[in-house]
């Protein structure tokens, strides 16, 4: 008995819901459904913005790291050059040569 009442109620409800829809102009149906499909693209959207948001922060923080190491980096090579060339500093350049070998 209690499911026979839902399901006329729900009848009872979908015809009238048909019968309202009937009187309202067919302009305004199809701005609704522009609406509920403006309000899908929306929401497709705002998942592309959230997932792009998400690799913005992702880039971020590679980039805080990469200048970190960077920094690192250069200040181990500050510390290894001390030696600093004036112009009257001599210079002796090892290059090695090839001697040939007697026959």
């Amino acid at each position: 008995a209690v499911v026979s009442t839902q399901s006329t109620g729900r009848e009872i409800q979908a015809n009238l819901t048909a019968s309202a829809v009937k009187n309202i102009p067919e302009s305004l149906r199809e701005l609704a459904q522009q609406n509920r499909v403006m309000k899908r693209e929306l929401l497709l959207h705002q998942d592309s913005i959230y997932e792009t948001e998400q690799e913005i922060r992702q880039i971020k923080e590679d980039i805080r790291k990469l200048q970190k190491q960077y920094k690192k980096k250069t200040s181990l090579l500050n510390t290894t050059t001390t030696d600093i060339c004036t112009p009257d500093t001599e210079l002796t350049l090892d290059i090695p040569t090839h001697k040939m070998l007697p026959v």
